[in-house]
């Protein structure tokens, strides 16, 4: 059964956020073009990277799931491994980081943060104890 379901979103791709409409069919992106109707910017959205939306989707090497390392680091083995035992993981090291090293050894750093992702980072950061977040804007 085809199912072919069009969509209007915002493209997080950069700091703008531009509105889009993504076609998606049988649970695959198909098409991304700009939302004119939605009255919210979308004419600046025609650089290269929109225009690769439908690849950053569904490229086949995408990651979908967490995964755990489980041979020798650069060997290339990999298992998949739950959300519940991947963030477990994560909160067990930086527990083990934080009484060993204290909190200030942990550092956030954000690539190009965009929307409530800083402001996210900067409450972690708080509640952990750290006062190192780092963006390309710090510099």
């Amino acid at each position: 059964m085809n199912s072919r379901k069009h969509y209007n979103v915002f493209c997080h791709i950069c700091p703008v956020h531009c509105a889009r409409r993504v076609t998606v069919e049988n649970g695959r992106v198909v098409e991304v073009e700009r939302d004119t109707e939605s009255g919210y910017p979308s004419e600046w959205c025609t650089y290269v990277k929109a225009k690769i939306i439908k690849e950053v989707c569904s490229h086949p090497d995408r990651l979908r799931y967490p995964q755990k390392r489980i041979g020798t680091k650069g060997e290339g083995k990999w298992a998949r491994i739950s959300w519940e035992e991947a963030l477990g993981t994560i909160a067990d090291k930086l527990g083990e980081y934080k009484a060993k090293f204290g909190p200030e050894s942990v550092a956030l750093c954000l690539g190009e943060p965009k929307g409530l992702e800083f402001a996210f980072a900067q409450r972690f950061a708080s509640v952990f104890g750290t006062p190192n977040v780092a963006t390309p804007g710090a510099y």
